[in-house]
């Protein structure tokens, strides 16, 4: 099992071009990389949680920025919260099985803005295997609420955050206008509902990023049987409590034995290299999942947003809330002076 390292950040760079195909391949890949991070600008937003659960922006710039690379904070405009490690690590995955003929589509169940699909759609373009198709699986209206009534884990409740909640519509734009649109297959609604009409894909590459223990082990009881030998098995959040659960409890229980690489301070992966776990004669290549939402609609994004307050103006708040507590009870002292002075 992986233990949690800390992980020094990357540089926040990109190659440059040079005049061969493969040098304008991965600087076009670096490049696009910065940009769902939202780090090739001067600065970027960030968005933090208080400990009451309300969100805020604050801005980032020169050594600020560094936590982005690694995927510890959340970007207000960037396409992925993942950070550049990951991603770099998710465009190794890819052209790995490309290169090395490994069959099946490619999927990400949790895909929130759609950065790292986006990616992992642009290195197949990059390397011309547009045969094969990503699948994009995500409620695209947040977390549903936990299920407390069961027992064991499950507990993680991040339903009430707005701003986890991306529209399909918007995911779509996304995809549109990097010009990444084609070959790729949304998979709109709760994991519960959808991943069993996966059943039957064949994988090259699963990327799960579900955070809690019933996304992430309805996920992987409904795909890894289709994971080719060669393939990767991607998991985002790893060191979530309840999402290592969902993994040691499944690979327990298949008798998985790969041993799980460390990516970066929470992400993690292995490559199969046996048929080990769920039967995989159940893999046909052929998901029954039958939507047709593939085509990008006009979406403003600004208004779908919810609004999150900047950081000062969140100070303001909580200073203006003290003040009115003070003023209450002073107003409360009042009436008890004048009450024992009549």
């Amino acid at each position: 099992m992986a233990e949690r390292e800390n992980y020094e950040a990357r540089a926040i760079s990109a190659s440059g071009p040079g005049s061969d195909p493969e040098s304008l391949r991965v600087a076009y890949l670096d490049l696009l990389k910065l940009s769902l991070c939202d780090l090739a600008g001067a600065g970027t937003v960030s968005v933090g949680r208080s400990r009451s659960g309300r969100t805020f922006r604050r801005e980032l710039t020169g050594e600020d920025r560094r936590p982005r690379t690694v995927g510890l904070d959340w970007p207000l405009n960037g396409l992925t919260m993942v950070g550049l490690s990951r991603l770099d690590d998710l465009q190794s995955c890819v052209e790995s099985v490309v290169g090395d003929g490994i069959e099946g589509d490619l999927i990400e169940a949790g895909a929130w803005r759609g950065g790292a699909s986006l990616l992992i759609r642009a290195t197949l373009d990059s390397l011309g295997a547009a045969d094969r198709t990503v699948w994009v699986a995500d409620s695209f209206q947040g977390f549903p609420e936990p299920d407390t009534d069961e027992d064991g884990p499950g507990k993680l409740d991040l339903s009430a955050v707005d701003f986890l909640s991306v529209s399909q519509a918007e995911v779509l734009s996304h995809f549109e206008r990097l010009g990444l649109s084609e070959g790729v297959r949304l998979v709109p609604g709760f994991f519960e509902e959808t991943m069993p009409t996966l059943r039957g894909g064949k994988w090259s590459l699963i990327r799960l990023d579900g955070d809690t223990y019933d996304a992430t082990r309805v996920s992987l009881d409904a795909l890894y049987a289709g994971l080719s030998v060669g393939g990767y098995l991607v998991i985002d959040d790893y060191f979530v409590d309840e999402c290592e659960q969902a993994v040691e409890d499944f690979r327990a229980e298949h008798g998985i034995t790969e041993p799980i690489e460390q990516i970066d301070w929470t992400g993690v992966r292995w490559r199969r290299r046996d048929t080990n776990g769920p039967a995989p004669g159940l893999a046909t290549g052929e998901p029954r999942f039958t939507s047709t939402a593939t085509s990008p609609v006009p979406v403003d994004v600004d208004s779908a947003r919810p609004r999150i307050p900047s950081l000062r103006e969140f100070q303001l708040e909580k200073e203006l809330a003290d003040v009115n507590q003070r003023l209450e009870a002073i107003k409360l002292e009042v009436q008890s002076f004048r009450k024992s002075n009549r």
